[in-house]
């Protein structure tokens, strides 16, 4: 070892690269390829810090991390309670923490993953009754992008008739006498004295003598145009009788909307007389601006209700688009026909209008029914007979009411709209004590296979390599340190809510110190740290493990601190203080037995918890 007043030289790059400090071979097996795991301490021998690195052309670590990480195209992770959260590797839900699962890909599968690959929970029919579970079926629902509007009701242009006197003419029998009097079609509304009517009617019969069908169908014409009516002409004609007082029938059914004229009153050409109107159907005149008229055309569904009538909703579709655009309030009109054979629906009436724009089915569910997360968002499913399970979704439009969704839904499926929270906080909370128990889980106990052992030891490396760098005087070459860092963003999804959570957290904590130490004595203190972090899994963990790799630990009685090196002579890197060994602990003669007990007590929990009418 250099004495303290001495600079840090380099590693010795003249030894055999077996010789080479171990983190450097760590860095240099990550781009060679897949290794058999746990052989890093293959070919140690108990001579020394110098032949600590004998071996490890065998290391694991790219093997470890590809058989967590490959993604063959037939297995993926998912979280058994957010399912929407799909990996292609093992690791922990970044929503709830909850360890993922194995989702096999492939088979029988209906707009989600199959339910066998979920996980399901059963609720006791008594506990159902208290959380008020309410269910609705998703189903298909219309949408699109709603322009809102405004409108007034108008007549209907199409549905009235009006009446102008084509003559100079005296009204003698009026048989309406007010707006608003009811009218079928062929009631007779008025008669007309007009001298201009009698003279064209006496014409029109002296031509029917000389039987010249042009000079007939002229006069037939002028009478038209005197305003006679079609069934009058048929009447003169079959009674070839001058009529001194012209009759006038309605049209149409209606009702009387304008009238102007009095019994025995005197009319000039060109005045209106009575209007008649229709009001089965009625026009609603809609205002939208004029950055959203493009959007609307002939035939773009609405919806119309009206503020004053409760109740009354009306479907309808634009039939006409004014081509104009007012100036001052930069709207344009479009046209609307309601249905009003109610008669509710009187011109002037204030009505709001919703365009849907683009509009198609769509699957929904409603808005209630869905749960939002940090992570996305998910619907809870009923399985029947007290079973459910979470289904994540992707939201779309929204009405309000009713909210599109795509994802692990199908069309007619029950879907939980009401007391889903309970059913959503009581799954999480069995998942918070299983985390607990797992906290609580002696290190010894603990499940990790070869891979993730080989992983743990190369921390364990870390520590070998810096007492290395103290007795043999080289320094620290802090990218050597980096691989045994990152192991613990490998396995902390595995790990995070065990005791080797810890382990980790402090022994990363210790290889940043000695990544930026400088002097030996910031080293020597890295070193203590990092073994002080680890000891806990290597003598509670996994001591037999340790002590059949031929590491050893020791202590210095001076100031305590510890170090791990391979067997041999203790070479202590603190100074010259008497070191103390520290025999690891014998093996426990039940531990095998405890962890085989364990797993079978998992694989019962498992069976229990699949067996019908367990409820939790």
């Amino acid at each position: 070892m250099c004495n303290k007043t001495c600079k840090h030289t380099a590693p010795r790059m003249n030894r055999p690269i077996s010789q080479l400090p171990l983190v450097l071979m760590l860095s240099t097996a990550l781009v060679a390829g897949p290794v058999s795991p746990l052989k890093f301490f293959s070919g140690l021998e108990p001579d020394g810090a110098s032949s600590l690195k004998s071996g490890l052309a065998d290391l694991l670590v790219p093997s470890a991390v590809a058989a967590e990480t490959k993604d063959d195209g037939a297995v993926k992770w998912t979280c058994p309670m957010h399912p929407h959260y799909i990996a292609d590797s093992f690791g922990t839900c970044p929503i709830c923490g909850m360890d993922l699962v194995k989702l096999e890909t492939g088979g029988d599968k209906t707009g989600a993953a199959a339910s066998g690959q979920r996980t399901a929970i059963t609720v006791a029919p008594e506990t159902l009754q208290t959380m008020g579970v309410r269910i609705a079926k998703a189903e298909e629902s219309r949408f699109g992008r709603i322009i809102r509007s405004f409108g007034l009701v108008a007549e209907n242009e199409r549905m009235q008739t009006e009446m102008t006197a084509r003559t100079e003419a005296w009204i003698e029998e009026l048989r309406i006498r007010a707006v608003g009097d009811e009218v079928k079609k062929g009631d007779l509304l008025f008669t007309m004295y007009a001298p201009e009517f009698i003279v064209t009617q006496r014409d029109y019969l002296d031509r029917f003598k000389t039987r010249n069908p042009k000079r007939i169908q002229s006069i037939k014409t002028r009478l038209r145009a005197f305003g006679m009516q079609d069934s009058v002409i048929r009447r003169l004609e079959k009674t070839r009788e001058v009529m001194e007082f012209v009759p006038f029938y309605a049209l149409i059914d209606g009702t009387v909307a304008m009238i102007e004229l009095r019994p025995g009153s005197y009319v000039k050409r060109g005045t209106m007389l009575t209007r008649i109107q229709n009001y089965d159907q009625v026009w609603l005149m809609v205002s939208v601006a004029e950055k959203d008229l493009s959007f609307i055309k002939p035939g773009t569904p609405a919806r119309v209700t009206f503020p004053n009538i409760p109740g009354r909703e009306s479907f309808a579709k634009v039939e006409y688009v004014y081509p104009t655009v007012d100036q001052d309030t930069r709207t344009g009109q479009v046209r609307l026909v309601l249905d009003n054979k109610d008669g509710q629906l009187r011109p002037g009436a204030y009505a709001d209008v919703a365009f849907e724009v683009g509009t198609e089915q769509r699957l929904a569910v409603p808005s209630e029914a869905i749960l939002k997360s940090g992570g996305g968002r998910h619907v809870i499913a009923s399985l029947g007979k007290g079973r459910f399970e979470p289904r994540a979704v992707k939201t779309g439009l929204s009405t309000g009411r009713w909210t599109e969704v795509t994802g692990e839904i199908a069309p007619g499926e029950d879907i939980v709209v009401s007391g889903q929270f309970l059913l959503d906080s009581e799954s999480a909370l069995r998942e918070s004590f299983r985390k607990l128990e797992r906290l609580q889980l002696p290190l010894a106990l603990l499940k990790l296979d070869d891979r993730q052992f080989a992983m743990i030891d190369h921390m364990v490396d870390a520590a070998l390599y810096l007492h290395e760098a103290l007795v043999d005087g080289y320094e620290v070459a802090p990218k050597f340190l980096d691989p045994a860092i990152e192991i613990k963003t490998l396995l902390w999804p595995q790990f995070q809510h065990s005791k080797l959570a810890f382990v980790m957290e402090d022994a990363v904590k210790a290889l940043e110190k000695a990544k930026i130490a400088e002097a030996e004595s910031e080293i020597q203190a890295a070193l203590a740290d990092l073994v002080l972090a680890l000891e806990p899994w290597m003598r509670d963990g996994a001591p037999q493990h340790y002590a059949d790799k031929k590491v050893e630990m020791y202590a210095d009685q001076d100031s305590g601190r510890k170090w791990v090196q391979l067997a041999g002579r203790p070479v202590n890197p603190y100074g010259r203080g008497n070191s103390k060994s520290l025999p690891w602990p014998k093996p426990n003669p039940n531990a095998q037995e405890a962890v085989a007990q364990s797993k079978q007590d998992d694989g019962a929990e498992t069976a229990r918890r699949a067996m019908p009418g367990h409820n939790h």
